[in-house]
């Protein structure tokens, strides 16, 4: 070797022994334990917190430089309260390059990191100061730009058993998340690197509890800033309130970068078990995300839920579009399918197909939706306005052309009695938060056998209030209008209905299945009723119901021949007692009568009922309890010269007879009372009109005894 090359040799082997003595000669004698009061007080001065170091601190120099620390605690801004704790970290750099200006870490490490995290209704957290950046810090950097990029290079991340407090009151999120982990290999430039993360989450707000775990595998280039994960697979399981839940997220491929990002496929499932089992099924297809345009060539959504031997199922299929800048979300077309099954609906399979499109604006945090349905003889078109996702305002219209929903409910005419002791209380506070208010339209509806057109159904709710002002139908030859309202607190129900000029026969035939009056005229109804339980509406119900009708009838007895067989029985005075007889009817030309209830009993002592020979008032009472009638009608004949077999009662002109009608609702039956007319005007209505007819009779007798007594007195004299 020549002599210049020796030099040099030897110069720097001095030189690295010079310089592995004094970092030596550091590793032994300097203690960084000595600038720990310095360094709490520059935490102080700079950022108000309190820094605590109760463990030691330790440098390392070669072959990496190096820090380890050990019980560390930070407190909140100005305040001794806790923010952050950790119980070891170590951070390590490659030596070597800082001598090129490139920064390598080593190596970090943290073991029982602990953070707590708030956030105010109004936005401001706990960490707003930290993330501040210092305004002499950012002039400085843009000053002074990195000449050359940093390096990127770690040898590995290890996180073990660390937790956050998250006590969010804006985004309404309350929890904690612990015994988190993560590992890593190593991440470097251009080279791909394994990921393990794992943590338990328990939540209050919303009320859930889940263990997550993630495995991937990750590849970074710096210089193109690309992103591509590969292999990921995440699972979360859990408990959603008290029902069990299962998610899992996979790719094959993910490329991220700042102009695109594309995934060929992305596969979401679920599954929630307890009383009610849902199934569900995402899968986004061609997903790409160029400048700041997101496209989906077709999201795909398989969702079924099972509850009580009953289930529905949705499948959904659209494409999707998005501007990042805008947050403006479009699925412009929309196809949807939605089948139910359930064996307690007379049609137990439904099958409903539903084409549309739907928009969203997520800065504004607003949606519209039109919708078109068709199914079985149903055509339905709908729009929809929602605003404020957080606490949705939605505002609807909804137009059907006919709906038949005998089609799918269960005749309940069967008589089965309910056991009420094991009747549920209601809870409806659900839609204490329903904030609506729409229009529904229908062309021809028919529900309980009830046929109506033309319906117009007005719904706002609000703050658990939900009212239909402004009710408008067309049904047997007249008109329906009124209104209707129901409080959540104390399930409050009130309805005021009038029906004018309407048929009322065809009304409670198909209503109620009872073929008990005729005639056409007006029906008010102004009631209200409450209760803890459904079966309790009845028995809490109070208001009136008025009705007028004319030229009618009321079926079930004849007063005319009822009263022909009560005068061969005049003598006796028995009471007559009868069932219905659908056969049989009292004609009237007008009626009118009330019912007041108080607390499920009402009270009826204003019937008028009018007829060509008849007028007919009455009264008592009508128990909504036990479902049942104690009425007693007063029938006074006042012509016999006209109307319904009049003649043949002249005998018993002016008397007033009554007639109970009394049993339940299901089985009514009528009694004449003979027995309480008084014996003096039944004589006195005998005698009245018995008596020219006696004379009469009397005469003719005595005219045709003289004649018979003439032949006999001829025959006898032979002449």
């Amino acid at each position: 070797m020549n002599k210049p090359l020796k030099i040099i040799a030897i110069l720097l082997a001095s030189l690295a022994l010079i310089l592995g003595l004094g970092i030596a000669y550091l590793s032994f004698v300097f203690d960084p334990n000595q600038f720990k009061s310095q360094l709490i007080d520059l935490v102080k001065n700079k950022k108000h917190r309190s820094l605590r170091i109760d463990g030691n601190i330790q440098l390392n120099f070669f072959p990496k430089l190096g820090v380890s620390l050990e019980k560390i605690k930070l407190s909140e801004f100005e305040s001794t309260t806790q923010f952050a704790a950790l119980d070891r970290a170590q951070v390590s750099l490659a030596l070597l390059p800082l001598l090129q200006k490139q920064i390598v870490i080593d190596k970090v490490s943290l073991h029982g990191m602990r953070l707590r995290y708030q956030r105010d209704a109004e936005g401001k957290s706990n960490i707003d100061d930290l993330i501040k950046q210092d305004p002499e810090v950012k002039e400085a950097e843009s000053a002074n730009p990195s000449e050359k990029q940093m390096r990127f290079d770690i040898e590995g991340i290890d996180i073990a058993q660390s937790s956050f407090e998250i006590d969010d009151q804006k985004g309404e999120l309350k929890g904690r998340i612990h015994d988190l982990n993560l590992s890593t290999g190593k991440i470097s430039d251009k080279n791909k690197t394994p990921i393990k993360f794992s943590a338990q989450f328990q939540f209050d707000k919303p009320k859930a509890e889940a263990t997550i775990n993630i495995n991937t595998q990750l590849r970074f280039d710096i210089e193109q800033k690309i992103l591509d994960v590969q292999d990921l697979k995440t699972q979360i399981a859990g408990k959603l309130g008290a029902n069990p839940f299962d998610v899992q997220i996979d790719t094959s491929a993910l490329h991220l970068s700042q102009t695109d990002s594309t995934s060929e496929q992305i596969k979401l499932t679920a599954k929630l078990s307890g009383a009610q089992e849902l199934n569900a099924q995402v899968i986004l297809n061609k997903f790409l995300m160029h400048d700041k345009d997101l496209s989906i060539a077709e999201i795909s959504l398989q969702a079924q839920s099972k509850q009580a031997g009953a289930s529905k199922q949705v499948d959904l299929k659209s494409s999707l579009k998005m501007v990042l800048d805008t947050q403006i979300l479009q699925l412009p077309q929309l196809t949807m399918q939605i089948k139910l099954n359930d064996p307690k609906l007379a049609q137990a399979d439904i099958v409903v197909p539903v084409t549309g499109q739907l928009s969203a604006n997520l800065k504004d945090k607003s949606l519209n939706t039109k919708l078109d349905a068709k199914f079985d003889e149903t055509s339905l078109h709908t729009t929809v306005q929602v605003q404020n996702f957080s606490n949705p305002a939605i505002s609807f219209n909804v137009d059907i052309d006919k709906l038949n929903l005998d089609r799918y409910l269960k005749s309940t005419t069967e008589s089965a009695k309910t056991d009420t002791s094991k009747e549920d209380d209601l809870n409806l506070t659900a839609l204490k938060s329903l904030n609506l208010d729409g229009l529904i339209r229908i062309g021809a509806l028919q529900v309980k056998n009830l046929k109506i057109n033309q319906v117009a159904l007005p719904l706002k709710a609000n703050q658990g209030k939900i009212t239909m002002n402004g009710i408008a139908a067309q049904l047997y030859q007249g008109s329906v209008a009124g209104s209707m309202g129901f409080d959540v607190d104390g399930n409050h129900f009130q309805m005021q209905q009038n029906l004018s000029n309407v048929q009322i026969n065809p009304i409670l035939v198909d209503f109620m299945q009872k073929d008990i009056v005729e005639g056409r005229g007006n029906l008010n109804l102004n009631i209200k009723t409450h209760g803890k339980r459904v079966s309790q509406f009845k028995d809490n119900l109070n208001g009136s119901i008025r009705t007028q009708l004319s030229d009618g009838a009321v079926k079930g007895i004849n007063l005319a021949k009822s009263l022909r067989d009560f005068k061969a029985k005049i003598l006796n005075k028995t009471d007559q007692q009868q069932a219905a007889n659908q056969l049989e009817k009292t004609d009237f030309s007008a009626m009118s009568a009330s019912i007041n209830f108080v607390d499920g009993i009402g009270n009826s002592d204003d019937l008028d009922m009018k007829s060509p020979f008849l007028r007919v008032g009455g009264k008592g009472l009508v128990n909504l309890r036990n479902s049942s009638l104690d009425y007693t009608a007063r029938a006074t004949i006042v012509n016999t010269s006209t109307g319904q077999d009049g003649a043949d009662l002249a005998q018993l002109k002016d008397l007033t007879i009554p007639v109970r009608i009394s049993g339940p609702f299901d089985k009514l039956g009528y009694q004449l009372q003979f027995a309480q007319i008084s014996s003096e005007a039944l004589k006195s209505a005998f005698k009245a009109k018995a008596a020219p007819v006696l004379e009469e009779k009397k005469k003719e007798l005595k005219e045709k005894v003289n004649e018979q007594l003439k032949d006999k007195l001829k025959g006898l004299f032979g002449q």
